[in-house]
């Protein structure tokens, strides 16, 4: 499946890098395409649970919709769209047939993928956020790679095996010091990013972006599927190309603020 994924990256990525450079509706315009995308395979695999479609999705919309308008408040709107949904939900559904479990599970899928999601929107919104949304993207695709091959040519040592069989101690590493060159090269053109500093957001996303990936393969082995979804082929779904940009894009957008206040904001 290799070719099919080098070809899905020749295509994909000029196409998300010329998004985050353009910024505006271009970025909007993707963020929500990956969000609804992302929200059908996940309730595609919870439809045994009967989530609710509708209330998962006007709030997964609403959610990007209003970080691209309203930055981080904005967010409040998709929760809020989601409570008074879930709300209305819980009024009219089947007492006593699930319904807690199956509200929690609708909005979870909110919360995971719609937010994290719409956390490249208010990245990209920041101060130097161009260079910043380029930085979480070049980190979690480079330690996706690195993790890849470090792990087929010297992966002996299992990493979690119950989640991840073929996840490897060694392709861990080999992923983080990928997510550390990457970060290297986004700092050389960007001057107001310390050395010291860009070295640190590539250990951090290479951490967090491997601890998305085994959370999102935490949820397929519950379910018992191999990929999220078909719609890349050599990579699955979105869910599985995505899944370490969903948690990096939020600690990314955190760590800038908290550390880098001065400058992005």
């Amino acid at each position: 499946m290799l070719k099919y994924r080098l070809l899905v990256a020749v295509i994909g990525l000029p196409i998300g890098l010329a998004c985050v450079i353009l910024g505006g509706y271009y970025l909007f315009g993707l963020t929500l395409v990956l969000t609804v995308l992302g929200l059908h395979e996940y309730y595609t695999l919870l439809r045994p649970y009967q989530p609710n479609l509708l209330v998962g999705f006007v709030a997964g919309v609403g959610t990007v919709v209003g970080a691209y308008y309203w930055g981080p408040t904005g967010l409040l709107v998709g929760m809020a769209s989601l409570m008074i949904l879930t709300f209305a939900w819980s009024i009219g559904g089947e007492l006593g047939a699930h319904l807690v479990g199956r509200m929690a599970l609708t909005g979870f899928g909110v919360v995971w993928i719609a937010i994290g999601f719409s956390y490249v929107i208010l990245l990209r919104g920041l101060i130097h956020g161009m260079a910043l949304a380029i930085l979480v993207l070049a980190c979690t695709i480079v330690n996706d790679t690195f993790a890849y091959f470090v792990g087929r040519a010297f992966g002996t040592h299992k990493m979690a095996p119950r989640i991840s069989p073929k996840k490897s101690v060694e392709g861990a590493i080999g992923g983080i010091i990928g997510s550390i060159v990457a970060a290297v090269v986004v700092k050389i053109y960007s001057p107001w990013l310390g050395w010291g500093m860009a070295v640190l957001f590539g250990v951090v996303i290479g951490f967090v972006g491997q601890w998305g990936d085994l959370f999102e393969s935490a949820v397929k082995r519950d379910f018992r599927v191999k990929d999220s979804g078909k719609i890349l082929p050599g990579h699955g779904g979105i869910l599985d190309r995505f899944d370490a940009l969903l948690f990096a894009g939020f600690v990314t957008y955190w760590m800038a603020i908290g550390l880098l206040g001065h400058v992005v904001k």
